[in-house]
């Protein structure tokens, strides 16, 4: 029974999370989101056309720029050429990162280039960019941080532990604030939302409309999940695998639901930071390697 039960405490244990493999698999997973959401914008070109949300001729002046070189960057990069061909660099720069085993320093200059791509495209893509964009290029600016500081373990600890805290707020600061709103204390927020073009579904509005209680518990999901989130801090990691998985499966059903599947990405990429920070001194010890950080 005893060999049973240590069995049991090493599955029930959080993974161990190298701070290598927590920088290389959130750049990873951030990449992709990248990647998806260029495939996306390539895919709507209507968007930036005469009458598009996007449409530069209109867009532009959201964002005065005072320096006339500035001004003319930014509309070569908003032509259409432009912004095909900066969608494509990102593509193969993202992709290049979801490959396992390239070096560190390559890593580098593409993390570079899709953090400084991001900035470029906000403009372009105003109407249209979401918290996972927002999420996306955070921890990839971090990314790129860690990277250039690749022998300073305590600088690399520093942007994950930023990417940890930036998720843990992002969950938990969302569900505080839908615990003020008496619509989303009352149930009755989801089947709004459902009924929804944008962000609706026919079918679960029809199961959330039709039962009061369905709505209700699945709102009280919603704002548990999200509110109870810091607890991934508590005894060392324990409950953080668990809280993470149901806080990526909350992703997927939005993504099935909502059509946001670029949050999964974007939101996933903070997780192996979240695992890294919340695991006990010794085991990031035991995990460290070597002098190199990253």
């Amino acid at each position: 029974m005893s060999g049973i039960f240590s069995v049991l405490q090493k599955l029930a244990a959080p993974p161990v999370v190298t701070r290598e493999a927590a920088v290389r698999m959130a750049e990873q997973l951030a990449a992709t989101q990248h990647l998806i959401s260029s495939l996306e914008y390539l895919a709507s070109p209507r968007d930036r056309q005469r009458g598009g949300l996007n449409n530069w001729e209109v867009s532009k002046y959201n964002f005065p720029v005072r320096s006339p070189d500035a001004r003319r960057f930014l509309d070569m990069a908003a032509s259409p050429c432009g912004t095909v061909g900066v969608h494509c660099v990102r593509m193969i720069m993202a992709a290049y990162l979801m490959v396992p085993g390239s070096a560190p320093r390559r890593r580098l200059v593409a993390d570079t280039v899709l953090a400084g791509t991001s900035m470029l495209m906000y403009p372009r893509h105003h109407y249209g960019t979401d918290g996972s964009d927002q999420m996306a290029f955070l921890i990839q600016s971090l990314t790129l941080l860690a990277r250039l500081s690749d022998k300073q373990a305590r600088i690399v600890d520093a942007c994950l532990w930023t990417i940890a805290l930036q998720a843990t707020m992002s969950y938990a600061l969302s569900g505080y604030v839908k615990l003020t709103s008496p619509t989303w204390r009352q149930g009755r927020a989801l089947p709004g939302i459902m009924r929804t073009h944008t962000y609706g579904d026919a079918t679960i509005y029809k199961v959330l409309s039709s039962s009061p209680l369905a709505a209700r518990l699945a709102g009280f999901l919603v704002l548990a999940m999200e509110c109870t989130f810091p607890l991934v801090f508590l005894r060392s990691g324990r409950f953080a695998p668990l809280i993470l998985a149901v806080a990526g499966g909350f992703h997927l059903a939005n993504a099935r639901v909502m059509g946001l599947g670029r949050f999964v990405w974007s939101f996933a990429a903070s997780y192996p930071a979240v695992l890294y920070v919340v695991q006990p001194k010794r085991a990031k010890r035991a995990g460290k390697g070597n002098e190199r950080a990253v």
